[in-house]
């Protein structure tokens, strides 16, 4: 089955099911010199071991998920560089089933753009993000450890059950 969805906004308040929002606050900086503000600790990023840096180069493709993974033991931020770019997500269920699959009836997808950055919080599916037009970068920080259930360089992707996709755009 196909299930067609919108692309939302990015906003901490249709985000905060799914994690954290970096973003430009509107109270004053917490510091400020010669051409510089400065907002401290705007959000958390909760770890308990080093964390790893990567980076992904999107390219322009359909906009359609078939398959997603999740993190049950870390968090992670995703910061995009140059374009903007949707990042899908969908909700967790049950952070201890091992064999869990992504409901497609709780995909969501939203547009992070350069400047803004999400925290994707433990549990949460998510599939690798899209450009908005032509290919795209960025960068995902995650702590570096084995995940509860196994190594997700091992087999990451879980497909939806039945074989659903998720169309949108």
């Amino acid at each position: 089955m196909q299930h067609r969805i919108n692309v939302e906004e990015l906003t901490e308040e249709a985000f905060r099911p799914f994690g954290k929002v970096i973003d430009l606050p509107s109270a004053a900086p917490s510091k400020t010199g010669d051409g510089w503000d400065c907002w401290s600790y705007v959000q958390m990023l909760d770890v308990d071991v080093p964390v790893g840096a990567g980076l992904v180069v999107t390219k322009e493709r359909e906009f359609q998920v078939a398959s997603m993974e999740r993190h049950v033991s870390r968090e992670e931020l995703l910061l995009p560089f140059d374009k903007e770019i949707i990042q899908p997500v969908a909700l967790c269920a049950n952070i201890d089933d091992p064999d869990e699959c992504p409901d497609p009836l709780s995909v969501k997808c939203f547009k992070i753009k350069p400047g803004q950055a999400i925290i994707l919080g433990r549990g949460v599916w998510h599939s690798p993000a899209y450009p908005v037009v032509g290919d795209a970068r960025y960068m995902f920080v995650i702590e570096k450890k084995q995940d509860k259930f196994g190594d997700e360089m091992i087999k990451p992707w879980v497909e939806f059950k039945n074989g659903d996709i998720v169309q949108f755009g």
